[in-house]
């Protein structure tokens, strides 16, 4: 079975989630952001074609404030909201992003699904907005298919190669696949959809029964996430995908 990476954004902004109703932000995301964020084009690896803000993941949450909050919204030709708008989406998500550091955990439909994101130190001396790892892993237990989701904001210009280790076992075999480029190995360019991790024998890669870390998919940062914080219950759904 092969995990899948992909690429996003991540952050946070200001007050009450009641400020826009979840309708409204659905129907805001569908229009600026999932027309280049859909299953098929994952820009920047991320796909929100069927975001609803009603079920407040919010790691999820913490993806779209980052890129609401580095004006980096609005598909080409699409423009952007009004100010209002923007602060009232802003001012929306916050609450529920103010979680995203912690696993989410979803059922629905036979899938299990945890997520969780993890920020590093700002890549520009005097940033205010540090990067933000978000990994997401999706199951089906009676199946055992299952992907795991990297996704990242903001965007750099370029990476490097990359090494990725669960609980501290690496190399993990890796291919960039994007617009510009598919091939195994090599680096994270601007607009490629996702990097596709796999133990290189084509069975699974093993749930990491402590840590998942990813270091200098952009040069430098190091980033871990802490599996051992994950339930009993979720773990041994997961566990039955990877």
């Amino acid at each position: 079975m092969r995990i899948l990476f992909t690429l996003g954004f991540a952050a946070v902004s200001t007050s009450a989630w009641a400020a826009m109703p979840a309708a409204e932000q659905n129907a805001l995301v569908k229009k600026y952001c999932a027309v280049c964020h859909t299953d098929a084009a994952k820009n920047g690896g991320l796909s929100l074609q069927h975001y609803d803000a009603a079920e407040r993941d919010p790691t999820l949450a913490a993806m779209i404030l980052s890129k609401l909050n580095n004006g980096a919204m609005g598909a080409a030709g699409k423009g952007v909201p009004d100010k209002a708008a923007q602060q009232a989406w802003l001012e929306s998500t916050r609450e529920q992003a103010a979680g995203a550091k912690e696993w989410f955990v979803s059922r629905q439909g036979g899938m299990v699904s945890a997520a969780i994101v993890r920020e590093v130190a700002p890549r520009k001396s005097g940033s205010a907005d540090a990067p933000i790892y978000r990994v997401m892993m999706v199951c089906n237990p009676s199946t055992g298919f299952g992907e795991m989701q990297l996704a990242w904001s903001p965007e750099p210009q370029t990476g490097r190669a990359m090494t990725a280790s669960v609980d501290g076992r690496t190399p993990v075999e890796y291919k960039i696949e994007g617009k510009e480029s598919m091939g195994n190995g090599g680096t994270v360019q601007s607009g490629h959809a996702s990097v596709v991790l796999s133990n290189g024998q084509g069975g699974k890669l093993g749930l990491a029964k402590q840590s998942l870390v990813v270091r200098d998919l952009f040069p430098g940062e190091t980033v871990t996430f802490p599996f051992e914080d994950l339930d009993k219950k979720t773990y041994s759904e997961l566990s039955k995908c990877f």
